[in-house]
């Protein structure tokens, strides 16, 4: 789809603005999220995903939030 040129260039920029960051940390969000779901424990989740114990407890609140349909 892109040059390698364009993709370095691409993936540089990334980097520098954190993107990359950003990006992980939303997609261990979600994989703890379904982890929760599934009955695992905050603890556990933690240390699955490498996310800080705090970070993993937020996203359980938040799903508590949610009402289920």
């Amino acid at each position: 789809m892109f040059t390698e040129g364009v993709r370095e260039i691409f993936m540089e920029g990334a980097e520098q603005h954190g993107w990359l960051d950003d990006f992980e940390i939303r997609r261990l969000k979600t994989v703890a999220e379904k982890l929760l779901m599934l009955g695992d424990s905050p603890e556990k989740v933690a240390d699955a995903t490498e996310l800080p114990i705090d970070i993993v407890i937020e996203v359980a609140n938040k799903m508590k939030e949610i009402p289920v349909v």
